[in-house]
């Protein structure tokens, strides 16, 4: 787990890779709240699981 400043500067660093490139990006974490203001989608991994029999 990152602290609260190397996260924030991966995010800035990222981010400006994206806006010069145009890149995606696809990002997989536990932190609900990042993942939320990063992303324009997030999906749950137990949603990408077949229903139990």
């Amino acid at each position: 787990m990152l602290d609260a400043s190397t996260t924030a500067a991966l995010v800035a660093a990222v981010e400006a890779y994206r806006a010069e490139t145009g890149a995606g990006l696809l990002a997989v974490g536990h932190d609900r709240v990042l993942l939320n203001r990063w992303c324009d989608r997030t999906v749950d991994w137990k949603d990408c699981l077949p229903a139990a029999p």
